[in-house]
């Protein structure tokens, strides 16, 4: 069995001996690692590239997950930092999303087909994050919703309290993008996310980036230790109806 782990700084040594491997798209190249771990083959992505230098709107999000689907990579764990809307989602705490609202203007599909795309996220990945959380007793929110922009810049007071007036929990700029592109090549995507700060709007401290990479530095092993176990803990497709979205898609287009 193949998994996919998408995240940023910290992962590079989820695994021992990972062995880097560059994959060649039609939409540009891609750097991965691989290792493996319970049984199964697992490919880190990370997305930011290999040095994490790169920000969200500049990602090639495209190349990025046609390289997984080109690797044979049907599931994806993914992982990322987020600032928090709703005042019940402590700094530091992780949270299961359920829905997102898109606001980007990136390059966000294929152009091939539309797809059904109503729950956004694999509800079987979903179940795998929850019960992992519960092995290693760490509190995992559910049902999380977020709204996805484009970014580099931070966002306004005034937006980010209309974000919460419209029931959005957590603001980020790149998990949208990846559900959408995962539904498209109708492979199961699920994600959690840290709270690496409270969104302006909410807390009169301002983002700082340091306090960001401190809070991730803090909760970096118990992040590690979330998604190996939910490596574990994952397996074959049983119900869900990822694939099926993107086989209909497929007939209806042929």
């Amino acid at each position: 069995m193949k998994i996919g782990i998408i995240g940023g700084t910290g992962f590079y040594n989820l695994l021992d001996d990972m062995q880097e491997k560059t994959v060649y798209t039609e939409y540009g190249e891609v750097t991965v690692f691989q290792a493996y771990y319970e049984g199964k083959e697992v490919t880190f992505l990370p997305r930011h590239g290999k040095y994490h230098d790169t920000l969200a709107p500049f990602v090639n999000y495209r190349a990025n997950m046609m390289a997984l689907k080109e690797l044979g990579i049907q599931r994806i764990l993914a992982f990322s930092a987020v600032g928090a809307i709703n005042p019940d989602i402590q700094v530091g705490s992780l949270s299961l999303l359920d829905q997102f609202v898109d606001f980007t203007t990136r390059e966000k599909t294929y152009g091939k087909f539309s797809v059904d795309i109503t729950e956004p996220f694999c509800p079987e990945l979903q179940e795998t994050y929850r019960n992992s959380a519960e092995l290693i007793d760490e509190p995992l929110r559910v049902g999380t919703k977020l709204i996805c922009v484009d970014g580099p810049r931070y966002e306004t007071k005034a937006e980010v309290q209309l974000f919460g007036k419209w029931g959005m929990d957590v603001v980020g700029m790149t998990n949208a993008t990846e559900a959408s592109l995962a539904r498209e090549l109708g492979i199961c995507y699920a994600v959690v996310t840290l709270a690496t700060n409270m969104a302006p709007g909410v807390t009169e401290t301002k983002p700082s980036l340091k306090a960001h990479k401190a809070v991730s530095e803090s909760k970096k092993e118990k992040v590690k230790e979330l998604m190996l176990e939910a490596i574990k803990q994952a397996g074959e497709r049983q119900k869900c109806s990822c694939p099926e979205a993107y086989e209909r898609a497929v007939l209806a287009n042929s």
